[in-house]
């Protein structure tokens, strides 16, 4: 039995497929099962995986009609035969330690779920570190979402762990199989964490997210389909309920279900953010004065417009967001600067001045 088994949902990332798929060959921990998924890929991500595939017998590839990611991962999750299950998508990268550390903090703690940090890749060697589940919980502590509801205040990032086979498949935990939704993510980790996983993290930023700019993810989405994202999220509740833990978790899944939810209906066309809200709407009818703790006033005032079904001001306050995000965006390309632990970094028209980054110093361009 491999230690690990790696599951890669592949559709349409042929850019990005080699750089991930390496970066999970040429991991530290090499007991591991490799099981790339083609979901029906119309581009090259099938032969490549098939030509990897030919030169190490440790991956072993899946090719299936387009279903959606959900029916991606549970086909590997359905082929896997490793003790935990990590999943990657496949237009991401991975440290070449991450997963021998997750393994190792794992059986250290005899836990069903480990998870880690992580970074958002930029582009051009820059990332920006997420850093969040250091506030949720030291290394080494061992919790369930009952007792630190905190692990679900965060971006939910089910490719950032690992997950003990048995334990997801002794709970029947597979991820929803709609073709078109997004944020299938969200009642996934959902149950996970509601059926009871005994959870440890740790703090270090081991996966690198790919968000640069113009990538067509559902980050970025301006269509319909992003009115999903709060449907996911009623799935999410719906977990909650089931298994009597929702009044514990709910302060802290507002919080979350606010960051994606009405963060994209700010970026939703404008044709669709009427059915956007209606969505909002269902979603927000359970926020109650436990949860005003989590918001600050500007955010609080949106979630007053959604619960008084107030489209007009909320559709108005839409308006003026983007109006700001244009300008801040044509400023940043005349001057913009980055200057944490991470980056030093001064851009004027497009060149970079004095850069340093985590890597150390970065030559000008």
């Amino acid at each position: 039995m491999p230690k690990i088994s790696v599951i890669m949902p592949t559709y349409k990332v042929e850019k990005y497929f080699r750089q991930c798929i390496e970066s999970v060959i040429n991991q530290t921990l090499t007991d591991i099962e490799i099981i790339p998924v083609d979901d029906g890929s119309p581009d090259n991500c099938g032969a490549i995986m098939d030509e990897y595939a030919a030169k190490d017998p440790r991956i072993k590839p899946i090719h299936q009609p387009n279903g959606g990611y959900g029916k991606a991962v549970n086909a590997g999750i359905e082929a896997a035969t490793g003790e935990y299950i990590g999943i990657v998508e496949t237009d991401d990268f991975i440290e070449p330690d991450m997963y021998e550390k997750l393994y190792n903090q794992a059986k250290k703690f005899d836990v069903d779920v480990c998870k880690c940090d992580f970074s958002f890749y930029l582009g051009n060697n820059r990332f920006k570190k997420h850093k969040k589940y250091a506030s949720v919980a030291q290394e080494g502590e061992v919790f369930t979402l009952k007792t630190n509801p905190r692990i679900f205040e965060y971006h939910v990032s089910i490719w950032s762990s690992i997950y003990r086979r048995e334990y997801l498949n002794k709970n029947n935990i597979r991820v929803i199989e709609t073709k078109s939704a997004s944020y299938q993510d969200m009642p996934f980790a959902a149950m996970v964490f509601a059926k009871g996983a005994t959870i440890t993290v740790l703090h270090e930023a081991l996966i690198n997210y790919r968000a640069e700019e113009g990538m067509n993810s559902s980050t970025i989405r301006t269509d319909g389909r992003l009115k999903q994202m709060p449907v996911m999220c009623m799935e999410a509740v719906k977990i909650f309920k089931e298994n009597n833990c929702w009044e514990e978790v709910k302060p802290v899944a507002y919080r979350q279900f606010y960051n994606c939810s009405v963060g994209m209906f700010f970026q939703t066309d404008k044709q669709y953010q009427k059915a956007h809200f209606n969505e909002l709407i269902k979603l927000f009818a359970d926020f109650d004065e436990s949860c005003i703790p989590m918001f600050k006033r500007k955010e609080l005032k949106v979630i007053n417009m959604i619960r008084k079904n107030d489209f007009i001001h909320i559709f108005r306050y839409s308006n003026r967001l983007r109006v700001y995000s244009f300008f801040r965006k044509y400023r940043q390309k005349i001057v913009s600067v980055r200057w944490n632990k991470e980056e030093h970094r001064i851009q004027l028209f497009g060149h970079n001045l004095s850069i340093f980054n985590r890597t150390g110093m970065v030559n000008a361009k």
